[in-house]
């Protein structure tokens, strides 16, 4: 039997053109894990371009050539290749024949097209050409060793960890399932003596005691329910918060790149895989354990009865099951598709939600919504697919099923005619086929749940496999060096490994306890520079020492302790001014807050509110101004004191009365701090100590304002002639 070509699935929606390289991988030999060549394509929030996946597959051992082809074309080129799809989306194109073409789509498994619809979703629009990554292996393709460690499995063994400090509680658990279903062990043989004993002999004494004795198994099986789910609820309930309350903090240890290249909505939809992880493990996983107990006792009960009663009965119930695993493949493609429109669905509505005043600025709303509707259209297809399916597989099974009972009532009905069981065997059997047929139902249940949580373990497990963002910097706080100026190394810095220089070549020393500001065209660096000196980036080559040591060497928790940063696109917290200020201090240095809101000018107008410093902001800091907004933020900053401090535009938003008073007051905080100040306007950068000027992200110029404005043919002098006109040497 032929090899299925190999498949695997993207776990965002970005993931496309990794998933395809991992395809093709595989089929040749080897196995990536998918963030590994991620890294290799250098994937962004857009996703990634041929580009990238020329360059990645070429890392690996891939030979590759990009080109427009028609479909003739295609069907020349070397299989498997990797083709643009529908101008969003890649996916591989394993075979060719006279009529259709093969594909292995990361977002929805191997399927086939006619050439005409091929031909739709391939060609770009106005052209009669598709865009086509031809791959073939290198010779050297399988001798090359992966620099990466796969960690597998890692995820289930971390979500059964859960379970350990309930194994009493899980002890009792099965102990009460094992209690229940002996106990309705004895339901038909009950029957059977009521029937069979009770009625034939007319005996009333008889039939009330077996009357006792089955109300007391009734009573004592619905207190063992009892039990049985308030231990579930107990344990779940907790087991719930401690699986999102885990994934939330590898979330925050990630660093912030991650979350660049993530889309909001697949965050999201991660955060709700554990409600399906912990669904298939509460509900569905110890429901079978419990049906497979009563299937157990049952199906003995049954066998001891009437061997042919329950073959009949056995046959039937793998029909049933053999039936609805037909729908399993056609169920997870349709469960993929689901995960990628929900996680748009997701984006869309933060996106709509934060953007909400500039789409009613622009009249943008009709647009807007019908992208939306466009979504929900595609979701309404998946859905009316997955109701079509439901009852397609509802109604074969419910006829097997209903065969199957008929069956055995009529083999029931002919065997006590013909006296070879009694009419209490026979309404026995159907209490035991009604008791042997939910653990058949349940176990159906738990494949289809586990396929879901399968799907669910595969996200998971790859943001669990991610490295932290401290990760190999330690925790222990260290001593720094005499010198804590900031030396930059031949540092330069690129967002992904085959994109554009952001910076080149720095050479840089910003002196301990001075102020150094940065300036340049927008797109110059400037910000990015900022982001490498608080860690948020690592450099792509170079160093950056503090003194004599390595700036890595402090732990990560250290460092921004010893940083207060004001940034672009800093947030306000919704929750109090207080809070967004000190930022969950428990012990609020009230000397070192009047301090900052009033170096901040700001202390009046919170002060002048109903509830002062306890006024509850909203999200985004709905409410305030973009000037008191930033105010808060500088506010934030200087309320840690720290001995490190960024402002990139902190004072962009203010009008210039407040920034005048607020850049006086600054004054005496920067006294003994080092201060790196991203600005445009002069008032803010004239009186630094030293002043970068940074272009196409590399240093031009490097002085004092003075030093550099003397020269008239410098990108300095330049840019402050453009700011203050003929006024610049005032």
């Amino acid at each position: 039997m032929l090899k299925a070509f190999p498949n695997e699935r993207q776990l965002d929606i970005m993931d496309c053109g990794p998933a395809c390289l991992k395809i093709i991988a595989k089929h040749y030999g080897k196995f990536y894990s998918l963030q590994y060549l991620r890294d290799k394509c250098g994937i962004t929030r857009e996703g990634v371009s041929i580009l990238d996946l020329s360059h990645a597959a070429e890392q690996i051992g891939l030979r590759t050539l990009s080109v427009k082809a028609d479909i003739n074309l295609l069907q020349r080129v070397p299989l498997p290749c990797i083709i643009h799809w529908d101008d969003s989306h890649f996916i591989v194109v394993y075979k060719t024949t006279s009529k259709n073409i093969f594909v292995s789509d990361p977002a929805k498994g191997l399927l086939k097209y006619a050439h005409q619809q091929f031909i739709n979703g391939w060609y770009k629009a106005n052209e009669q050409l598709g865009v086509v990554l031809a791959i073939e292996p290198q010779a050297d393709f399988k001798q090359r060793e992966a620099d990466e460690k796969l960690e597998r499995g890692k995820t289930l063994q971390n979500i059964l960890g859960y379970f350990r400090p309930y194994k009493k509680s899980l002890i009792t658990l099965f102990s009460v399932m094992l209690l229940v279903t002996v106990l309705q062990g004895f339901l038909p043989f009950i029957s059977k003596a009521v029937i069979d004993v009770g009625i034939q002999t007319h005996d009333i004494n008889f039939i009330n005691l077996v009357l006792i004795a089955n109300v007391a198994i009734v009573v004592s099986v619905m207190l063992c329910n009892v039990v049985r789910d308030w231990i579930l609820m107990h344990i779940t309930s907790r087991l719930n918060i401690a699986l999102i309350s885990d994934y939330l903090i590898k979330i925050m240890k990630l660093p912030i790149s991650f979350f660049e290249t993530k889309s909001t909505g697949d965050i999201l939809q991660r955060a709700n895989d554990h409600e399906r992880i912990r669904s298939f493990i509460m509900n569905n996983s110890i429901n079978l354990i419990f049906s497979l107990l009563t299937f157990g006792i049952f199906a003995a009960i049954l066998l001891v009865y009437n061997t042919a009663i329950f073959f009949i009965f056995l046959i039937g119930s793998i029909l049933y099951v053999g039936w609805v695993f037909l729908f399993l493949n056609i169920r997870k493609k349709l469960d993929w598709e689901y995960f990628e429109l929900n996680s748009k669905n997701q984006s869309y509505w933060v996106e709509t939600i934060e953007g909400i005043q500039d789409i009613k600025i622009n009249n943008y709303e009709k647009s807007k919504r019908w992208k939306w509707e466009n979504i929900q259209a595609r979701l309404y297809k998946v859905n009316s697919s997955v109701l079509s399916i439901n009852n397609f597989q509802t109604q074969g099974a419910q006829f097997i099923d209903n065969l199957k009972n008929l069956l055995i009532t009529f083999y029931c009905a002919k065997a006590v005619i013909n006296g070879e069981i009694t009419f209490g065997v026979m309404i026995s059997t159907q209490f035991i086929i009604g008791m042997l047929t939910a653990p058949v139902m349940q176990f159906i249940q738990f494949i289809i749940s586990a396929q879901f949580a399968k799907i669910s373990f595969l996200r998971l497990n790859e943001i669990h496999q991610l490295k932290d963002e401290d990760e190999g910097t330690g925790d222990n706080n260290i001593d720094y060096p005499e010198d804590k100026s900031l030396i930059l190394k031949n540092v330069s810095f690129q967002y992904a490994p085959n994109g554009s220089m952001i910076l080149k070549n720095i050479h840089l020393k910003i002196p301990s306890g001075k102020v150094t500001a940065i300036v340049g065209d927008s797109g110059g660096g400037k910000s990015t520079l900022l982001k490498l000196l608080l860690r948020l980036y690592k450099p792509s080559f170079g160093e950056i020492m503090m003194g004599n040591m390595n700036i890595n060497n402090i732990s990560l928790k250290q460092w921004r302790d010893n940083c207060g940063a004001v940034m672009q696109d800093g947030k306000i917290f919704n929750d109090t001014i207080i809070n967004n200020i000190v930022l969950g201090d428990e012990k609020i240095n009230h000397e070192r807050l009047k301090n900052a809101i009033v170096t901040a000018n700001i202390a009046q107008e919170i002060e002048q509110l109903p509830l002062g410093y306890q006024t509850k902001m909203g999200e985004q800091g709905r409410g305030l101004s973009g000037g008191q907004k930033q105010r808060v933020l500088i506010a934030r900053a200087l309320y840690k004191n720290p001995d490190y401090l960024f402002f990139d535009e902190a004072t962009n938003a203010l009008d210039s009365i407040n920034e005048q008073k607020i850049v006086s007051a600054l004054e005496n905080i920067f006294k003994n701090k080092t201060v790196i100040v991203v600005a445009h306007r002069l008032s803010t950068i004239r009186k630094a100590d030293q002043i970068i000027v940074l272009r196409n992200g590399m240093i031009v110029e490097l002085g004092d304002h003075d030093t550099l404005l003397k020269n008239e043919n410098g990108h300095y002098h330049q840019l402050v002639k453009t700011q203050m006109g003929e006024n610049m040497y005032a």
